[in-house]
């Protein structure tokens, strides 16, 4: 793997810092887990945790926070103050999990197939169409009206289209719609934002779906990406070899930044993947990885780069080296 720089897009949640008492109360829970603590250490803590309402309050939302994480288990015992960073970043993330849910209630309940993290699927539809699902990807199909539809809840499709002049085949994602004219294309979704990629043929993409609303014509070896920030970008030329190789069960990277290789190894493993450094997140990574096996990533990124890495149960913390960074 190489080395760059290259911005990573905006900063996570889990940078914003913490009030001085939970972080206090954090410090405690670091250095009574550490497996060093003596009796002293704890009635220390009882002392201070019931010394006021407000402790007692940050500490209780620190210890369940603590709880629902379990235990560090990390390769080697890291000193008290990065401890102290993990706990943190590890609030952060929990409070971030429970304000926006742990998942798309509509994926769930409305979705006629789906994959789980670090699945992938093809199924046969009843119309002859090819439908290839990506990790964590929720699907409805509905092939009985006037025109085949499809709602991609989630997560990202690569759709073979039968033909059928008399129905149309639309893809449905985000407020927005890809109609296909008589292709092959990828259509992928993070959050209310839609990326769609035309390997045979082209589509018409439609943002927002409303009658005389704008639209785009996209031709094969191009992309484009549709939101409630940007509209409908326009076509631009794609890399298809790189964008459809996770059909093969690859990720390519080329000198793409740090934060969004860790971003999509995130989806194959579960949970997430945290660089606790601003530059960290922008240094870019080369390198073709297997899906099927996403921790072997982190193991390479940990041979090649100036960094250690610290694994807790649903969270990955990737922070700077200095030891190593140094020489």
């Amino acid at each position: 793997m190489t080395q760059d720089a290259h911005t990573a897009g905006s900063a996570s949640d889990v940078d914003a810092p913490l009030d001085p008492l939970t972080e206090t109360a954090l410090e405690w829970l670091v250095t009574l887990h550490s497996g060093e603590a003596q009796p002293k250490d704890w009635a220390d803590y009882e002392t201070w945790r019931t010394a006021a309402p407000e402790r007692a309050a940050a500490a209780l939302a620190a210890e369940r926070l603590w709880r629902s994480l379990g235990p560090a288990a990390t390769p080697r015992k890291p000193p008290a103050g990065k401890l102290l960073a993990l706990a943190a970043f590890a609030v952060c993330l929990a409070a971030a999990l429970m304000s926006y849910g742990l998942f798309d209630v509509r994926s769930e309940f409305f979705a006629d197939v789906r994959t789980a993290v670090g699945e992938r699927q093809t199924v046969t539809l009843a119309d002859g169409s090819r439908l290839e699902l990506d990790t964590g990807t929720s699907v409805g199909i509905d092939l009985g009206g006037a025109e085949r539809r499809l709602t991609l809840h989630r997560g990202r499709i690569h759709v073979a289209v039968s033909p059928d002049r008399t129905r149309p085949f639309v893809v449905a994602a985000a407020g927005g719609t890809v109609q296909a004219l008589g292709t092959a294309f990828d259509v992928r979704r993070d959050g209310d934002v839609v990326q769609v990629v035309v390997s045979e043929h082209a589509v018409r993409v439609a943002y927002p779906d409303l009658p005389g609303g704008p639209t785009a014509e996209v031709a094969a070896g191009d992309m484009t990406r549709f939101g409630p920030d940007i509209g409908i970008e326009a076509p631009r030329l794609a890399n298809l070899s790189r964008l459809g190789a996770w059909r093969r069960g690859l990720l390519v990277f080329d000198d793409r930044p740090l934060g969004e290789v860790a971003a999509e190894m995130a989806r194959y493993r579960g949970g997430a993947i945290v660089i606790a450094d601003a530059a960290l997140r922008a240094r870019p990574v080369t390198g073709v990885f297997d899906t099927e096996h996403a921790d072997a990533l982190l193991d390479a990124l940990e041979t090649s780069l100036p960094v250690q890495i610290y694994r807790l149960p649903w969270l990955v913390v990737i922070m700077p080296d200095t030891a190593r960074s140094s020489r």
